[in-house]
């Protein structure tokens, strides 16, 4: 049995991945590509008795290796042993699209055409004549669709036939430069030293290089000592800039075999792009699309996701307390708190992560995610972001985990970093019954302008981060923002699917082990060495800490400062601990068991969830108002002296800007590595003990 590497190479969103999921069946590994946040697919597949991996290269527009998806793309094309490239091409765009194409057929590697979107020529009445560029650029070329059954076996008995084929292109250019080119290869073939064993592609590349006056290329004709002054005479001042002008020329004269009406073909995007993209209305009509997007993702999802918690909490918890309580005590607050917790904590997240990656996969396969960066680049780029970093930054006030996710469609590597580290700021809906709890004790009358104020300070202190990080050399980017506009498409929503599909296993997948180790540590030092709560490590640690929070005006009750290593499970959490501490450990038996009422209960609250999902889309509810009156009282009696009102505030903006919860952690270890997460805990650990700090001291002073 043979093995086969297949590259699938192409610009951006030109549908290499639809064609590795029709060829595979979706059964490829997802992960990054090393040291950057670039993500890699790769499927392995047994085919007539050999094995294939298929690659899908990420998408770039050359192979300069200014950014990491060129810098990817080339190194693996020309240090890897490559079977066989298959150019994704979008053939609605051929002019755009033809120049990476040359690029690639220049590294002597045997290759493959699809000309994609064909479903779009035929509407835009373009007209093409493949053969004849087939037999131009002499590489076989397939104008087929992913999504028809029939074009899986036309791709795959053109991948076994041209694997077998030597990957030998002549180069492309004028008649001038052409006998150029052949004077110099003559002469490297007749000097090169009889120990260098290269086959023809490799002379042809070598050549190529020599002409473009890589400075690599010429020291290795200085150690062989070839005379370089003669080289120079044949090479009649070629050079890298000639051969990239002469690259153009030769796509102007493929162009002559494509007949369309370009009128008609950007009709229908001009027309929608003049109301989306109006000089005085598209921004704002931005914003009502994307808050309604907002609403969608998640309201529709919260539904679901307090179904998935119903499932966990209230009915499994339940049977599992049942079975295991001739077990040891500790064993079964061990299963039931810190293990099953743990997994709740995770599968609790799935509808919204599904929702989540399904707009998102909509908007950019649509085109429309594109416009959201042209609208919003010029007002993000004040404080050195790009205009899609205000979509993840935005996703982070519904939920930190997803937003962090959503940065992975950022344009480059530090844009991708910058936003990242700034996302935990935005305050996202789990820290909400914090302030809602803080706010209704000690703020009564002015609870949503307290609220709104926290908020506002968070959206601050990420803005000035910005503009400081920006100027490290981590976060620094001197690189020219390029902006392609493509036409709108209707977005194909097998391709949608299956993308949703395997986001969401991976996000499960990897979410697993950190997040269980995580919740297994803290309920050990919330439980021992009694099993009382207000006498564990965490109580002990916190009354020992509780000073060094003083100055941050809330360290004089240890109660405060002992909640805040549980928000690092979830923010929530806190509101449950002062309800523990301060009203007492409500521990109750588990309930009884009632197998017909219970299978009653999933199907209410089932229905209840499809109901609630449809309708809080469109009339969202949020509570601004606690609804436990018993903790509200009780959080009012941890201060009654004048500063109450300032140290609850203090709080208040130390949860905002402390450590996020272990899934938004977790999420940026998974997608930018140890030491952005250690910056990032770094930053939350120093900036909102000094921000509490300042406020204290500033406005104690006044009072």
């Amino acid at each position: 049995m043979k093995e086969y590497t297949i590259a699938f190479v192409g610009n951006p969103n030109v549908g290499k991945s639809a064609w590795i999921n029709a060829l595979s069946d979706a059964d490829f590994k997802v992960g990054n590509w090393p040291g950057v946040t670039v993500e890699r697919k790769e499927a392995t597949i047994k085919y007539h008795g050999n094995l294939y991996h298929l690659i899908d290269l990420p998408g770039c527009y050359s192979l300069n290796k200014q950014e990491n998806e060129e810098r990817i793309t080339s190194d693996f094309l020309q240090k890897e042993q490559v079977d066989l490239i298959v150019n994704v091409v979008d053939a609605s765009n051929l002019s755009h699209n033809l120049y990476l194409t040359l690029l690639l057929r220049e590294l002597q590697i045997p290759m493959l055409i699809i000309f994609n979107f064909m479903d779009v020529v035929e509407k835009c009445a373009i007209h093409i004549d493949h053969t004849r560029i087939s037999k131009r650029l002499q590489i076989p070329i397939l104008c087929v669709s992913a999504f028809r059954k029939k074009d899986k076996q036309l791709v795959w008995d053109a991948i076994c036939t041209q694997i077998h084929q030597d990957g030998f292109y002549y180069p492309l250019l004028s008649n001038e430069d052409v006998e150029i080119y052949v004077h110099v290869y003559n002469y490297l073939d007749d000097h090169l030293p009889s120990y260098v064993t290269w086959n023809e592609q490799h002379r042809h590349v070598f050549t190529l290089q020599v002409l473009k006056q890589e400075e690599t290329a010429w020291k290795q004709l200085e150690g062989w000592q070839i005379d370089l002054e003669a080289i120079k005479a044949l090479s009649q001042g070629m050079n890298k800039e000639r051969i990239e002008k002469s690259r153009y020329h030769v796509i102007a004269s493929l162009m002559n075999y494509v007949e369309e009406d370009e009128q008609k073909r950007f009709a229908f995007t001009r027309k929608i792009d003049r109301i989306l993209l109006h000089k005085y209305f598209g921004l704002p009509l931005f914003f009502v699309i994307f808050t309604f997007l907002l609403l969608f993702v998640f309201q529709f999802s919260a539904p679901y996701n307090a179904l998935i918690d119903f499932l966990i909490n209230d009915i499994l918890k339940k049977y599992l307390a049942h079975a295991i309580l001739s077990f040891p005590i500790a064993f079964q607050h061990l299963l039931l708190d810190g293990i099953l917790a743990g997994v709740g904590g995770v599968l609790t997240f799935v509808p919204l992560m599904a929702i989540l990656y399904m707009v998102l996969s909509i908007l950019e396969e649509s085109g429309y995610m594109s416009r959201i960066a042209f609208l919003l680049d010029r007002m993000m780029h004040t404080f050195h972001l790009s205009g899609k970093s205000f979509v993840s930054l935005l996703l982070g006030f519904g939920c930190n985990v997803p937003a962090i996710y959503a940065t992975r469609t950022l344009d480059n590597e530090h844009q991708k970093r910058l936003t990242a580290v700034l996302v935990p700021f935005m305050s996202c809906g789990a820290r909400l019954p914090v302030y809602v709890l803080f706010a209704s004790a000690f703020f009564p009358h002015k609870a949503s302008l307290m609220i709104l104020s926290v908020y506002g300070i968070g959206i601050l202190i990420a803005l000035i981060l910005a503009f400081l990080l920006s100027k490290q050399e981590a976060f620094k980017e001197d690189g020219l923002f390029v902006l392609e506009l493509p036409n709108y498409h209707m977005p194909n929503f097998h391709v949608v699917f299956h993308k949703v599909k395997e986001e969401v296993k991976n996000y499960v997948k990897k979410a697993f082990g950190i997040v269980l180790w995580a919740m297994v540590i803290l309920w050990g030092i919330s439980y021992f060495p009694t099993g009382n709560l207000s006498e564990s490590y965490m109580a002990t640690f916190a009354k020992t800490a509780a000073p060094i929070f003083e100055p941050a005006g809330f360290g004089n009750r240890w109660e405060c400062v002992a909640s805040l290593p549980g928000g690092i499970i979830a923010k929530e959490t806190i509101v449950g601990y002062f309800g523990t501490v301060l009203e007492g450990d409500k521990d109750a038996k588990p309930a009884p068991i009632d197998l017909e009422k219970d299978i009653q209960s999933i199907k209410e609250e089932t229905l209840h969830a499809i109901k609630s999902s449809i309708h809080d889309t469109f009339f969202p509810n949020v509570k601004l108002k606690s609804q436990d009156q018993g903790a509200v009282i009780a959080v009012k009696n941890l201060w009654q002296d004048k500063y109450a009102n300032l140290r609850a505030f203090c709080f208040m903006v130390y949860v905002l800007l402390s450590i996020p919860c272990i899934m938004t952690l977790q999420a940026l270890y998974h997608e930018y590595g140890k030491k952005m997460l250690a910056l990032s805990i770094a930053m939350m650990i120093i900036i909102p003990y000094g921000v509490a700090v300042f406020l204290f001291q500033f406005f104690s002073f006044l009072l």
